[in-house]
């Protein structure tokens, strides 16, 4: 059966801040509204983009508008019909990212007047639907940009380089099916269904957080989208690591009220450890390999935007761990004991959530650490293999190795003290006296073994120019011993693929196919015949949320206008069943 809208872009936040975004009390059409005029900065005006890569689209499209409807279908493409091939051909998602560049842009010309009403009028709800299918979009460009260390400020030329040279690049990477039993295609279903659930949970929390839901509103969005992760997780209780993120997911709604960020907190955890038991302990579907890339076709600029694209991926895995920590943090502090959970996880699971470099307590706790406890805090691991001044590779004492887990955890806790997002977790009084114990631990503590000399014994060790510890530009090159330019190992890339999948299955999977089709779409036999492909793929829809974004209250409330238009009598049951939902 034909069915109905196509591509609006579900909003995402990669990011968030755990204070009230806005000092100032939003009213209740402004929270039902959902769009600010602070907004309009970052949504941006139209304006034409002359540029594109050589390559990206077939010579005779040279306009505008005609690169504007290719990318159009390109995205509907790459993003909905084809979302489930997105492991398996990276270079796709790379090429559908530079495609919605000129679809965003064709948006914003299409949108002109929407958007002039929206700030003459404002907070007039005449535009709400519009305006906050203008505004999901550009969170969608913002994730999409963010993922490659790209702003939104930045001119759209830099991020469609940017884009095709990661297209380039992944293109080259040969795939291989894995072949997976039945076991571990039901993990990974129970896996991805929960994460997405969790997902959906934190955005309708961070909304309410950044008032862009009235309160009604909130706990309507939030019952509906904590009934679906509650049902995900039921299914994969069976399996113990499962079983314990439900027990920390069960005491989150009572944060709602409050503490609204030690909720959020605890999503993102939740999260977290999802995604590392994806990652560490599921098989992919499908194996890329980079190591044979072919480097020779790729001009000047390419390969620099390749390195910095490599450097910036280094330093994300720590900001991220960082975000993390903060988290921790602000659950412990509000009375949640999820280290305990998370030595569960390492000790008995064998999960050893080697992203997350350092592990905070609570801050009463961290007040009484000894240089021990400050070792224990640091999780990554470290080479414990090094050259001494003879030039002799020994091992590390175990002394030694304490004294140096324990310099790098302060050193990072000394990073997470410059952060604002750790500033706005704990009191002002509370961070004065964590300050000082963090100074008092680094005068009592001797260390025979400094980081300096851990640095330049690993760098004699590996083959690196490094001197002291600043030389060290990032923890990575503390933990993997390398760093690598894009003339020297194309292997060095091989950690690039990580970009696609968090994308793939992380956040860009945030991106709910139909609504995808409502934003590129117009009527509702449209989007029905999109829903219908993307499901026979195996893509699911969020039907309500698609609805949503079209104007409609939900699911039910659309069928009735097609049952209206189109003169059929479907029930809602039979219309997800048609729609193969």
């Amino acid at each position: 059966m034909n069915f109905w809208p196509k591509l609006a872009i579900i909003s995402f936040i990669s990011f968030f801040v755990l204070t009230e975004i806005y000092s100032s009390e939003r009213s209740e059409k402004e929270r039902e509204l959902g769009v600010f005029l602070e907004d309009l900065k970052d949504i941006g005006k139209y304006k034409k983009i002359n540029y594109s890569p050589n390559g990206l689209f077939p010579k005779n499209i040279n306009n505008f508008y005609a690169k504007s409807q290719k990318s159009k279908e390109g995205i509907s493409k790459i993003f909905v019909k084809q979302k489930h091939l997105l492991n398996k051909y990276p270079g796709q998602m790379m090429l559908g990212m530079a495609y919605f560049e000129f679809f965003y842009m064709q948006q914003l010309k299409e949108s002109k007047y929407t958007l002039e009403n929206f700030e003459d009028k404002y907070p007039s709800l005449s535009v709400k639907t519009n305006i906050q299918k203008i505004y999901n979009l550009n969170q969608a460009r913002k994730t999409m940009r963010e993922a490659l260390g790209l702003q939104i400020e930045d001119d759209p030329k830099k991020a469609l380089d940017y884009y095709y040279t990661m297209h380039l690049l992944f293109s080259q990477s040969e795939n291989s099916r894995v072949k997976l039993s039945k076991l571990e295609k039901e993990k990974l279903k129970i896996n991805e269904n929960i994460s997405k659930n969790i997902t959906n949970v934190r955005k309708t929390l961070e909304k309410y957080q950044e008032q862009r839901l009235s309160k009604n509103g909130f706990k309507k969005e939030f019952r509906k989208n904590y009934n679906k992760l509650d049902n995900s997780l039921k299914k994969g209780e069976k399996y113990k690591e499962y079983e314990l993120i439900s027990s920390l997911i069960n005491e989150l709604p009572a944060f709602n009220e409050k503490n609204i960020s030690a909720s959020i907190s605890g999503f993102k955890l939740a999260n977290f450890v999802v995604k590392d038991l994806k990652k560490n302990h599921l098989p992919k579907k499908f194996e890329q390999d980079l190591s044979k890339a072919d480097f020779s076709e790729f001009d000047q600029n390419q390969l620099k935007i390749l390195g910095e694209i490599t450097k910036f991926i280094k330093l994300n895995k720590n900001k991220k761990s960082n975000e993390i920590q903060i988290d921790i943090l602000n659950l412990e502090d509000n009375g949640l004991p999820v280290n305990k959970l998370l030595e569960v996880y390492r000790k008995d699971l064998d999960v050893g959530l080697e992203s997350l470099n350092m592990q905070l307590a609570s801050v009463e706790i961290m007040n009484k650490w000894v240089l021990s406890d400050w070792a224990n805090a640091w999780k990554s691991p470290i080479p414990t293999k090094v050259k001494d001044a003879a030039g002799i590779e020994v091992n590390l004492s175990d002394d030694q190795i304490e004294e140096v887990k324990a310099q790098l955890a302060i050193q990072n806790f000394r990073e997470l003290l410059d952060l604002e997002d750790f500033k706005d977790v704990i009191s002002n009084e509370s961070l004065d006296g964590i300050q000082e114990t963090i100074s008092q631990a680094s005068e009592s503590f001797s260390f025979s073994f400094t980081l300096d000399d851990f640095a330049q014994a690993l760098g004699d060790l590996r083959g690196l120019d490094i001197n002291n510890y600043s030389d060290l530009t990032d923890l990575a090159n503390a933990q993997y011993g390398a760093n690598w330019s894009v003339e020297e190992y194309a292997s060095a890339y091989q950690g690039n693929l990580d970009v696609i999948e968090q994308l793939a299955a992380g956040t860009l999977s945030d991106f709910d196919a139909g609504q995808l089709a409502a934003a590129a779409q117009s009527s509702l036999q449209e989007v029905a015949d999109t829903i219908a492909a993307a499901s026979a793929a195996g893509v699911t829809v969020d039907l309500d949320a698609t609805m949503q974004g079209m104007g409609f209250d939900d699911f039910a409330s659309a069928v009735a206008a097609y049952n209206q238009q189109y003169g059929t009598n479907y029930t809602v049951e039979q219309a997800r069943e048609a729609l193969g939902q």
